[in-house]
C-alpha cells in the first residue's frame, strides 16, 4: 500500500487538488480520512529519513567535490592571470631597447593593446618620488579609519580614488556605498561610516595587491550599468560607478598602474644585472654610503640581510592562498603562527628591509581571518548544517590568530542562530506542559554546552567569559518571553502553570554545574506572572467559598454503600489524607459536610500548585494567600456557630472544625515545612485564633453567649 501511495504521489502529473477531491469522494467519514492522513505522514517521515541518510552518506563527497571545484577555479584564475602578465611582459620587452628606441619588429608600429590613455594628473601620481602622491596617501590617515598599515610603505603613492556602489556578485543587488583607492602597487576598498567621526569618513575594508588582482569589464545589461568586476583569489567583488566616464577612468587607471608596475620591475631588474656585470673589485659601494637605501622587495646590495630571509618566508603568501583554496585552515594558521614567530625573532633592519613582504603576508593573514569569520557569520541564506563542531574549529583557529574577541562575538551569534533554529523545529501541538518540557530540555543544556565550549576555547579570557554571561542573560530574556506567551494564557489552569514553572526552575539548575547562576534573572522574568496567577486563583477560591457557604446546611454525607466509602477513601488518599476511617460511621456515613470535603480538596490542590511555584522572594506572598483562603472558610464555620441557627448540629460543626484545623491545616503546615525547612507563623496564628471551634458543646454555647466583636464572614 505504501509503495502504491508513494508512486501515486510521485507521479509526474500529480495534482494535489485533484487527488484530495478524489479522496474525499471515495472515503466515508472522518475516520478514513484520518487513517489516510496518517499514512501520508508516515510516508513523509520515511522519505525524510531516507533523504537524511543519503545526505550523510554523500556528505564527504560533497565536501571533496566543493574543494576540487574551488581548487580548479583558483587554478584557472591563476592561469588566466599568468597568461595576461606574460603577454604584457612580452609586449614591454619588445618595446624596450638598450639604445632607448623601439625594437625593429615594433618600429613604427603602435600596438592598440599596449597604448594606455589617461589624463596627465593621474599619470603623474605613478612616480614613487612624487611628493604630491605621497601627501595624498598620507592624508588618508585622517579620512580612512584603520589604514595605518597601508600608508607605511615608502614606495606607495595614491593614483586615483572615487565613490562607487558595491553589488552582490550572485544577484547584482546593491550591498552598500564604498570608496575605492587605487595605489601604485595595490587597490584599497573602504566603506562609509554611518556616524561621521570628525574627519573620519571611511572604514578600512580590504587591500588587494595588483599582482593578484584581475579587473574585468562588465557589459551594461539591464539594471547593471557602469560596473566592473575585481577578481582576487579567493574573493570576487563587483563595483558600480556613477557614469560611463567614471568607469572609463577607473579601467584606464588600473591598466596604467599595472603597466607602470611591470615596467618598473623590469627596469630595476635590468639595472641590477648591469651593476653585477660591471662590478669592479676595486670599487666598494659601502665606502661611499654609510647607510643603505631602502629596498622594498627584499633584494638589495646587503647580502647578509638578504640571506637572513629564508625561502619559505618568500612563499608564505602563495602557500596560504593554496591552503585557503583547499580549506585546509589548520595548515594556514600554523603557517601564520610560524611566520609571526619568525618576524618577532628577526632583527629590526631585516624587518625594515622586507617591509613590503611583511605587509603582503599580513594581508594574507587578514584574508584568512575574514574567511574564518565568514564560517561563523549567520545569514538568512546560509545553512547551519555545519553544527557546533565546525563553529568550534573556526573559533579555535581565530583565537590562534589573535582574533579572540571577534571570534567569541561571532561564535555566540552563531549559537543564538542555532538555538533559534532548534526551537523552531519543536512542534507546538499537544499539551502546554509537554511543549514546555521539550523547550526546557533543549534550552538549558544548550546554554550549559555553550558555556563549556567557551571555557574550553577561551580558558583564561575574562572578556569572553563576560560576553558569555551577557549572552546568557539575553537568551534567558528571550526564553522568558516565549515561556510567558505559551504558559500564562487565559486558558491555562493553575496546575498547568505550576508544572511548567517547576520544570523551568528544575532545568535551570543545570547552569549551576558550569558556575552560572541565572536564578535572579529567571525569577525576574516569572515573578510578575506567577503572582498574578496566584491572585486570580485566590479570588476564584474565595468566591467559591462564599457560594458554598450560602448552600451549606451542615449535614453529613451519605455514600450509600461500602464501595462508595472505598472510592471516597481513595480520593482523600490522593490529596494526602492516608486514613479517613475515623470520620466514617454507620458503614456509609461521613461525619463531614460536602462543603468541608470540597474545600479540603481544593485547598490542598492549590497548596501543592503554590509550593511548586515558590521562591525565596515570594514566600511571604504565598503564605498570606494560603492564610486568607483558609481563614475565609473558618470564618464560615464561625458564623454558623455564632448565628444560633445550627444549635442542634453543634457537635457536628465542632467535628468539621477539628478536621479542618487538626488534619487539613496540620497537613498543609507539614508540606510547607518540607519545602522551606522552616514553619509558617501564619498557620500557627490561624490555629490559635480558631481553636475554640473544636471545643465541646458547653464551651461552644458559652462562646456563643459572649460573641467576639466585629466577627463577620469574609
Amino acid at each position: 500500500m505504501s509503495d502504491l501511495l508513494s508512486r501515486k504521489l510521485g507521479a509526474p502529473g500529480f495534482a494535489a487538488e485533484i487527488y484530495v477531491k478524489e479522496l474525499t469522494q471515495s472515503t466515508v467519514g472522518g475516520h478514513d480520512l484520518l487513517q489516510h492522513r496518517q499514512k501520508i505522514q508516515a510516508l513523509s517521515e520515511e522519505t525524510n529519513q531516507y533523504l537524511k541518510k543519503n545526505v550523510y552518506q554523500n556528505y564527504m563527497q560533497f565536501i571533496e567535490t566543493a574543494k576540487e571545484i574551488s581548487y580548479l577555479e583558483s587554478e584557472m584564475y591563476q592561469l588566466s592571470h599568468l597568461l595576461t602578465e606574460q603577454r604584457s611582459l612580452l609586449v614591454t620587452l619588445l618595446e624596450n631597447s638598450l639604445l632607448g628606441d623601439k625594437a625593429p619588429g615594433l618600429r613604427g608600429v603602435e600596438k592598440p593593446e599596449t597604448k594606455v590613455k589617461f589624463n596627465a594628473k593621474v599619470a603623474v601620481n605613478l612616480d614613487a618620488n612624487n611628493q604630491e602622491g605621497r601627501k595624498r596617501l598620507t592624508a588618508l590617515l585622517e579620512k580612512v579609519e584603520g589604514c595605518a598599515s597601508v600608508v607605511e610603505s615608502l614606495t606607495r603613492t595614491l593614483i586615483h580614488e572615487g565613490d562607487m556602489v558595491e553589488l552582490d556578485p550572485s544577484d547584482n543587488c546593491a550591498i552598500g556605498r564604498v570608496r575605492g583607492f587605487l595605489l601604485s602597487d595595490s587597490f584599497m576598498i573602504a566603506s562609509w561610516l554611518p556616524n561621521k567621526r570628525g574627519n573620519m569618513r571611511y572604514q578600512y575594508q580590504a587591500l588587494y595587491e595588483l599582482d593578484g588582482l584581475a579587473v574585468i569589464n562588465i557589459r551594461d545589461l539591464g539594471p547593471v550599468k557602469y560596473a566592473f568586476k575585481l577578481m582576487m583569489f579567493p574573493d570576487t567583488r563587483v563595483l558600480q560607478c556613477a557614469n560611463s566616464n567614471d568607469k572609463k577612468e577607473w579601467l584606464e587607471a588600473f591598466d596604467l598602474a599595472k603597466h607602470f608596475k611591470i615596467k618598473k620591475e623590469i627596469t630595476s631588474t635590468a639595472s641590477v644585472d648591469t651593476k653585477d656585470d660591471s662590478y669592479d673589485e676595486a670599487y666598494n659601494p659601502f665606502a661611499e654610503h654609510e647607510s643603505l637605501p631602502y629596498v622594498p622587495n627584499g633584494t638589495g646590495s646587503n647580502p647578509e640581510v638578504a640571506e637572513s630571509i629564508p625561502d619559505w618566508v618568500l612563499e608564505v603568501a602563495d602557500d596560504m592562498d593554496v591552503y585557503v583554496a583547499q580549506r585546509d585552515f589548520e595548515e594556514a594558521v600554523a603557517l601564520a603562527e610560524k611566520t609571526r614567530e619568525f618576524w618577532e625573532g628577526a632583527s629590526a633592519s631585516a624587518v625594515n628591509l622586507h617591509r613590503d613582504l611583511k605587509l603582503k603576508i599580513d594581508s594574507r593573514i587578514r584574508q584568512l581571518s575574514e574567511v574564518l569569520m565568514n564560517e561563523l557569520r549567520v545569514s538568512p541564506d546560509k545553512s547551519l548544517q555545519g553544527g557546533p563542531r565546525a563553529a568550534s574549529r573556526a573559533v579555535l583557529l581565530l583565537s590562534r590568530l589573535g582574533q579572540a574577541s571577534q571570534a567569541c562575538d561571532l561564535f555566540l551569534k552563531h549559537r543564538s542562530a542555532l538555538l533559534k533554529h532548534n526551537l523552531r523545529q519543536l512542534k507546538t501541538e499537544g499539551a502546554t506542559t509537554l511543549y514546555i518540557k521539550r523547550i526546557t530540555s533543549l534550552f538549558f543544556p544548550f546554554v550549559a554546552e555553550t558555556g563549556r565550549e567557551i571555557s574550553r576555547v577561551f580558558p583564561k579570557n575574562k572578556i569572553c567569559a563576560s560576553a558569555f554571561v551577557v549572552w546568557s542573560r539575553s537568551e534567558v530574556g528571550k526564553f522568558g518571553n516565549n515561556f510567558r506567551k505559551h504558559v500564562f494564557t487565559s486558558g491555562s489552569t493553575l496546575t498547568t502553570v505550576a508544572e511548567c514553572v517547576a520544570l523551568v526552575r528544575g532545568h535551570s539548575e543545570q547552569l549551576l554545574e558550569i558556575g552560572l547562576d541565572l536564578t535572579f534573572y529567571l525569577e525576574n522574568e516569572l515573578r510578575g506572572q506567577v503572582e498574578r496567577c496566584l491572585r486570580d486563583a485566590r479570588e476564584k477560591l474565595m468566591e467559591s467559598i462564599k457560594l458554598r457557604a450560602l448552600e451549606d446546611k451542615w449535614r453529613p454525607v451519605n455514600l450509600v454503600n461500602k464501595s462508595g466509602i472505598a472510592r471516597f477513601a481513595d480520593d482523600m488518599s490522593e490529596i494526602g489524607i492516608a486514613s479517613i476511617q475515623s470520620w466514617v460511621y454507620d458503614e456509609c456515613w461521613v461525619a463531614l459536610t460536602s462543603n468541608t470535603i470540597n474545600f479540603s480538596k481544593a485547598y490542598l490542590t492549590f497548596l501543592d500548585d503554590a509550593l511548586k511555584m515558590h521562591s525565596a522572594d515570594s514566600n511571604i506572598f504565598v503564605d498570606e494567600i494560603l492564610h486568607d483562603i483558609f481563614q475565609a472558610h473558618l470564618k464560615h464555620v464561625e458564623n454558623s456557630v455564632r448565628s444560633g441557627k445550627y444549635k442542634g448540629e453543634a457537635k457536628f460543626i465542632n467535628k468539621n472544625a477539628s478536621f479542618l484545623l487538626h488534619v487539613i491545616l496540620s497537613l498543609a503546615q507539614h508540606r510547607v515545612e518540607e519545602v522551606r525547612l522552616f514553619p509558617s507563623l501564619l498557620f500557627a496564628k490561624l490555629r490559635a485564633e480558631f481553636e475554640w471551634l473544636t471545643t465541646d458543646s458547653k464551651k461552644t454555647i458559652a462562646t456563643i453567649n459572649h460573641p467576639a466583636p466585629n466577627q463577620s464572614f469574609i
